[in-house]
């Protein structure tokens, strides 16, 4: 019996010890993103304890834990992850929040996805790093639902234009505004940031997530919040560059060679060649001016980012050099950028104290008059040029002077002359900072203030060479008979804005239920303006850029010695402007069920009369989590539901000249206008340059939303599905007056406008692993439709343009033409539709009807791919654009038989009517031009798809690196930008300019090779 016992008591102390020792055993393991980085300060705690640790600067962890109990692994932004102790070695992947629990930015603050009750769509920084584009706003389109950004130019820095829900203005701004860091900045400027800095970016769409600023917000609000360093971080370092080309597109139309043009004229009787010595001819020269006048661009970028986070101090700093050539002669941006962010916090975390500055210093070097007739824009002599012409001197040298001239006659060589001898370049210094600090004065109550500033600096000059061709033959504004050649200009703007504003914010819970939070905050916002600048006239060669190559004023020249050539010229002005305004928001949260949120805001703009210079505006918003719901807790499929809905107001002031970040300044035209300079026998004359209307007020923006927020299947599929619907109400138009009066028309407010659209976005995980290295697939795309409609006008309801109108009824930009029928069979002549739709050979502008074709597109969007393994990544963004036209001036001008005797020409017009009972679309070239005419023949479909950027990463990370102590992970990279354009648009870009194209800057396409390298 005893032997007995001593058996059973020798196995219950074994299995004793078994489990002691597994209650003590200690789990490590690393926690990295989706990516394969580390996560440094990520969560590790036991579940159902309050036991836990954050990871170190490599993402490591060690904590102790028994065998069985489960580790919960969570990151701000990433979904938490459970996993279950079985070994001592846990290494854990967490993948990036798209759903309800992240946290966003939003207007003066940040929130839980669960409980924003607006309409906001949220770009992550994985998707704006390391693009090769210099302007911030190109890189966000197709990213977020109902955001249409286009590329009005491929000018390296260039900005696109932006529109958020459709066009909500006619004659005021129709842009969103845009803040970084809290500071609102100008949106039409973005060469000198770098987008590498960026965080996040918050797309505010609704009343009641835009209505917080007021006056400015009638368009939306786009908040770009930068980087910062994570408390008990440790320091990071990385290292960035870059190295890419830039080809330009395909114009999507053949032109002539020079057998095909030698013989057309010969045909049109400009020459009397034979078939051999067309032939001959054509042998010896066959000029392909896009060869001469484009090139392949390069683009270059280094950049190095220190992070540091302590217990109580965090800090982001970079220091970035990017360089961009474009894809024509004198096309380049060199930029420097610097940013440092540094949070302070007390021990007890009750102040804090936050700094953000960057500044941006960049020389942007500008090709000619592109996207103009002049002959100095290098896109359309690309095209037009001769291919006859020889461009090579004798002795193989280019020949930049030709004939001498700067007429038709020799255009290619005038672009190439314009390129190479003169200077069209700006240099610009951007500064945006801001200083903000927060005190809890007592228990959930908490006071703020801040102070930021806008700075920007453009000095722009301009060099027309004296042995130039357009100096040569005084293209300038000096006499033409001035014997001392060329002209030297320079101009200065200086464009400061200050935003401070002061908080006090009450924020409690009750009964741990009911969450209640006030906020009260008061602003004021101050512009300065300043521009001056000079032209002077008459330089020394030896001399260039110098002042002292100037020409005297005084000079004289003729035969009797009284002409004066040289005399310069000078401005300068200065306006100043302001804002001031107060508002308030109040939230109420039910047990992270029920949401109720209101705000109020009152403005003070210097832009109106005292009479109405006071605009309110308000927003009231209201969510329902439905799956915190008990009915929904037997619903497995469905992990999160949210219904919200919201309604309110926002004003827009920026009605007439716009200068900057607010349009604060510039033609106020609530009061007269005078305008100033050279009267009588050159004395300084005043005159009135606009009659003001003292009753001028706010544009008003009515906004209605209701939107759905949703995840199910594990979280594997989440969208989110808005309707909305836009008035804006007190229209800045011109109302026709009286003659009498010196003016036919004074800004009025008159008209009513109206958007009505359907968002959708969705984002589906095709394939998952819980391996890190796993293979995983996931998908993404949004689509908006927006309908625009002119609901009221003055007058007769129709404000003619050249090939749009304004009409009731019908949306914004829709083209307004005489419809073309075609060509006659029976003699080649044009043909087109009268007004009642009857076919006619006579072509009448009081022919014109609006067609059911406009200038913005009826749905917008993007779609996407992402997919990893082992390492390796492919990342694929398409952005769309449907339902969108064009005029397309640059094939009128191809395709125009009158001007055949001075410019090439493109092959379809080869298919010229020839003869009776020929069908072709091109009429005889005894009809002379359509081109000119206002009809719909080049009005075309711009609809298009483009693979916008596809990337192929591999990353080292810690297991490949070994034990090395000097790198934590090495990213490489291969990246291609707008590869791949399919489109009906017969011309070079579908994107480019709003509504009417001609010879413009092309999006280029472009390949990148990248490393990134974290030590």
């Amino acid at each position: 019996m005893r032997t007995k016992f001593s058996g059973i008591l020798t196995l219950f102390l074994a299995l004793f010890v078994q489990i002691l020792f597994a209650q003590q055993q200690t789990v490590s393991g690393t926690v990295t993103d989706d990516t394969g980085l580390p996560l440094p300060g990520a969560t590790v705690s036991i579940k159902g304890t309050s036991k836990g640790i954050t990871t170190d600067f490599d993402g490591k962890y060690s904590i102790k834990a028994d065998n069985g109990q489960t580790l919960v692994f969570s990151y701000i932004g990433y979904k938490a992850k459970e996993v279950r102790v079985t070994s001592a070695s846990v290494d854990v992947q967490l993948e990036s929040d798209n759903t309800l629990g992240e946290v966003v930015v939003v207007a003066y603050g940040s929130e839980k996805r669960s409980n924003v009750a607006s309409a906001i769509s949220v770009v992550k920084s994985e998707s704006i790093e390391q693009v090769p584009v210099a302007s911030i706003d190109n890189i966000l389109q197709g990213q977020a639902a109902g955001l249409n950004i286009q590329t009005s130019s491929g000018q390296p820095g260039d900005s696109g234009t932006i529109l958020l829900r459709g066009r909500n203005s006619i004659n005021g701004n129709q842009e969103p505004l845009f803040i970084i860091d809290g500071v609102p900045v100008n949106e039409d400027n973005f060469r000198s940031i770098n987008a590498n800095d960026i965080q996040s970016v918050s797309v505010l769409k609704d009343a009641s997530a835009s209505a917080l600023y007021g006056n400015r917000a009638a368009n939306g609000v786009i908040i770009v919040t930068t980087k910062i360093g994570k408390k008990n971080s440790g320091t990071r370092i990385q290292y960035r560059t870059l190295y890419g080309q830039s080809t330009s597109i395909d114009p999507n139309f053949e032109l002539m060679n020079s057998l095909q043009y030698l013989t057309y004229r010969r045909q049109r009787g400009f020459n009397s060649f034979s078939d051999t010595q067309i032939a001959a001819l054509a042998a010896q020269t066959n000029t392909k001016w896009e060869d001469l006048l484009l090139r392949t661009g390069t683009t270059l970028s280094h950049e190095v980012n220190v992070t540091t986070g302590g217990e109580n101090t965090t800090s982001y700093t970079s220091l970035a050099y990017f360089e961009q050539e474009g894809i024509t002669l004198r096309s380049n941006l060199k930029r420097f950028t610097f940013r440092n962010n540094t949070n302070v916090s007390s021990a007890n975390n009750k102040f804090n104290l936050t700094t953000n500055l960057t500044m941006g210093y960049s020389v942007n070097d500008n090709p000619a008059s592109a996207g103009t007739g002049s002959l100095d824009n290098p896109f359309i002599n690309a095209y037009i040029g001769s291919p006859s012409l020889n461009p090579f001197n004798p002795d193989g040298s280019l020949d930049l002077t030709g004939d001498g001239t700067t007429g038709f006659q020799n255009s290619p060589i005038v672009a190439l002359n314009t390129a190479t001898l003169n200077t069209g370049v700006q240099d610009e210094l951007k500064i945006v900072g801001k200083i903000g600090a927060t005190l809890e004065v007592a228990k959930n109550v908490t006071v703020g203030s801040s102070i930021g500033m806008d700075f920007e600096q453009i000095n722009a000059l301009t060099i027309i060479t004296p042995g130039s061709l357009r100096g040569l033959n005084n293209d300038t504004n000096n006499p033409p008979a001035a014997l001392i050649k060329g002209s030297h200009q320079e101009n200065f703007t200086r464009n400061v804005t200050f935003n401070t504003n002061a908080f006090v914010t009450y924020k409690n819970t009750f009964s741990d239920v009911h969450n209640i939070e006030v906020s009260a905050f008061t602003e004021y916002v101050k512009q300065h303006f300043d521009t001056y600048g000079f032209e002077a006239f008459g330089l020394d060669p030896k001399l260039p850029g110098v002042g002292a190559g100037f020409t005297s004023g005084n000079t004289t020249e003729g035969p009797n010695s009284d002409l004066y050539n040289y005399i310069p010229t000078a401005f300068s002005t200065t306006t100043n402007g302001g804002l001031f305004s107060y508002f308030g928001v109040a939230k109420y949260d039910y047990d992270d069920k029920y949401g109720l949120q209101a705000s109020i805001r009152r403005d003070a703009s210097s832009r109106f009369s005292k009479t109405n210079r006071w605009g309110t505006f308000w927003s009231v918003a209201a969510r329902w989590n439905i799956h915190r719901e008990k009915f929904m807790e037997n619903v497995d499929f469905l992990n999160e539901l949210k219904l919200r809905g919201s309604y309110g107001t926002s004003g827009n002031d920026r009605a007439g000249a716009r200068f900057g970040a607010f349009d604060l300044i510039g033609t106020t035209a609530a009061g007269n206008t005078n305008g100033s300079g050279q009267g009588y026998q050159g004395t300084n004359g005043y005159w009135v340059a606009q009659i003001g209307n003292p009753d001028l007020k706010w544009e008003t923006s009515v906004k209605a939303n209701i939107g759905v927020d949703f995840a199910m299947f594990k979280n594997r599929l989440s969208g989110t599905i808005d309707v909305y619907q836009t008035t804006t109400e007190d229209l800045f138009l011109n109302r026709p007056i009286s003659t009498l009066a010196g003016f036919s028309s004074i800004n009025a407010n008159v008209g009513e406008m109206q958007n009505r659209g359907v968002e959708l976005s969705l984002s589906y995980d095709i394939v998952r692993s819980d391996d890190r290295k796993g293979f995983k697939w996931s998908v993404n795309g949004n689509i908006a439709n927006n309908v625009n409609e002119i609901t009221k006008l003055t007058g007769d309801g129709l404000i003619e343009t050249t090939r749009t109108a304004l009409s009731e009824g019908d949306p914004f930009g829709s083209f307004y033409a005489v419809r073309w029928a075609g060509v006659n069979p029976a003699n080649g002549s044009p043909l087109y539709y009268d007004i009642d739709g009857n076919i006619t050979d006579t072509y009448s502008a009081d022919d014109r009807v609006i067609l059911d074709k406009t200038q913005d597109p009826r749905f917008v969007g993007g779609f996407g791919t992402n997919i990893q393994y082992k390492g390796f990544s492919l990342n694929a963004l398409f952005t769309y654009a449907i339902d969108q036209y064009r005029y397309n001036g640059s094939l009128a001008v191809v395709e125009d038989p009158t001007l055949v005797g001075i410019s090439n020409q493109a092959t379809s017009i080869l298919r010229e009517w020839q003869q009776p009972g020929d069908i072709t679309d091109i009429p005889s070239s005894a009809f002379g031009s359509t081109r000119l005419l206002l009809t719909d023949r080049y009005i075309e479909d711009a609809s298009f798809l483009r693979l916008r950027n596809v990337t192929l990463a591999y990353t080292l990370d810690k297991d490949i690196l070994g034990k090395t102590n000097l790198f934590s992970s090495i990213r490489m990279y291969v990246q291609a930008q707008n590869l791949l354009t399919w489109s009906k648009w017969r011309g070079f870009d579908p994107e480019s300019n709003i509504n009417s194209t001609f010879f413009e800057f092309p999006t280029p396409k472009t390949w990148t090779l990248g490393i990134d390298v974290n030590f």
